[in-house]
């Protein structure tokens, strides 16, 4: 295509004002100058030969379903929900593929779970963009182990869009709905020109770290940083990650029960993942042991679908991004929540509802030792109290 640069800013213009119209919050364009300086899923080629700029979008989930989530009163409606933003996402990014293409572009949309990569692309890079990415930010064995690496980073690309800004559990903030957003992007053979990356003035992060209060397990570090740099431009510092399986865990309902035993993710379990990275692996396969043999939990779902159904249910975390708010007082409140809700349990046709820890306690004890054994570990009876502290809402560090 030869078309001129103002003929590539009315068409940016035309798919962005489309993209607002149908609901998102926040929309933007980033091109590969504004990605230089990312890890190797910044390269846009790695999912689309010769493409130049992206398309990122965000759009907001329901307030209400975050409310019942975080309360633990209802995990369903925010389920149903996500599911449903995925899905106008990827309609409305399939729909501007076709338009691109009718004019004589490549584009494809990056997957909404975003597609992981087969390992190689990251340990064997393919060009000298990748190469030195590569060198730049390394993969870890266990990022390979847990295929936990995407093959594009809607992340990234989200950030140098000027869509949102990194917050401390670095998911993407957006100016207005916060972390409680759905991410797409489109990856097109067209030069769009870039949209500004959002100035730090407006990043209302103030490194509160409650998103690292309400995560479960210990996945984000509270002494060690990622900075990113990409472009001319360098962003927010976030928590640098732990092992995925911390997370996934979680997410899944493999696991459930906070640190310190006083609180839990929606995952009705209580068997806790070691300290040494070591020893988790082995752990998380006696966890996922469990879950098979566990009912799955309603919702909604094909759950015939062995392990599939049964994870067909989550996330059951997702505590880290749900908290963050622009405006603090509701960060506050659902923080509040979450960890005053009590903990999960499990009843026999599969529904997980929450109660009081001595409920809870009860609950467990008038079970078998065989329907105990999938939901703790045997040898640790009553709290599990730790010494973890969780610290109550506070003035932020200056």
């Amino acid at each position: 295509m030869n078309e001129g640069l103002d003929d590539l800013l009315a068409l940016r213009e035309r798919l962005l004002v489309a993209a607002t119209k149908a609901g998102c919050n926040a929309v933007g364009v980033c091109n590969r100058a504004g990605l230089e300086g990312g890890p190797p899923s910044t390269d846009l080629t790695r999912q689309l030969a010769g493409a130049r700029s992206a398309i990122v979008v965000a759009f907001p989930i329901d307030e209400a379903s975050i409310d019942l989530y975080m309360g633990k009163i209802d995990h369903y409606p925010y389920k149903k929900d996500t599911t449903r933003t995925n899905e106008i996402v990827n309609e409305l990014l399939s729909e501007m593929a076709i338009q691109l293409r009718e004019l004589g572009y490549e584009a494809e949309n990056v997957n909404p779970a975003n597609t992981i990569a087969d390992g190689q692309s990251d340990v064997m890079p393919q060009n000298e963009w990748q190469e030195k990415a590569a060198e730049r930010n390394p993969a870890t064995e266990a990022d390979i182990a847990m295929r936990a690496l995407p093959l594009i980073s809607q992340r990234h690309l989200a950030a140098a869009s000027g869509v949102g800004f990194f917050g401390m559990s670095g998911n993407i903030l957006t100016e207005s709905h916060g972390a409680t957003v759905t991410l797409g992007a489109l990856i097109t053979t067209a030069d769009l020109p870039p949209t500004p990356v959002l100035p730090p003035e407006v990043n209302y992060c103030d490194e509160c770290n409650w998103c690292g209060n309400v995560c479960p397990t210990r996945y984000m570090s509270r002494t060690e940083f990622t900075t990113v740099k990409m472009g001319d431009h360098g962003h927010h510092k976030y928590a640098a990650r732990e092992h995925h399986s911390r997370c996934a865990s979680h997410m899944m309902g493999a696991t459930g029960l906070s640190r310190d035993g006083k609180f839990s993710s929606w995952g009705p379990a209580r068997k806790q993942l070691p300290d040494n990275d070591g020893e988790l692996m082995q752990k998380m396969g006696e966890l996922l042991g469990d879950l098979e043999k566990r009912p799955p939990v309603p919702s909604g779902y094909d759950e015939g679908r062995g392990m599939t159904g049964k994870m067909a249910a989550a996330p059951l975390c997702s505590a880290c991004n749900l908290v963050c708010h622009p405006e603090k007082k509701v960060r506050a409140k659902r923080m509040k929540m979450w960890l005053q809700g009590g903990v999960t349990v499990q009843r026999e046709d599969g529904t997980i509802e929450t109660m009081p820890l001595d409920e809870a306690r009860a609950h467990l004890d008038a079970m078998t030792a065989e329907q105990r054994a999938l939901y703790e570990d045997m040898e640790e009876t009553g709290t599990q109290e730790r010494t973890v502290e969780v610290k109550e809402p506070g003035p932020s560090p200056q």
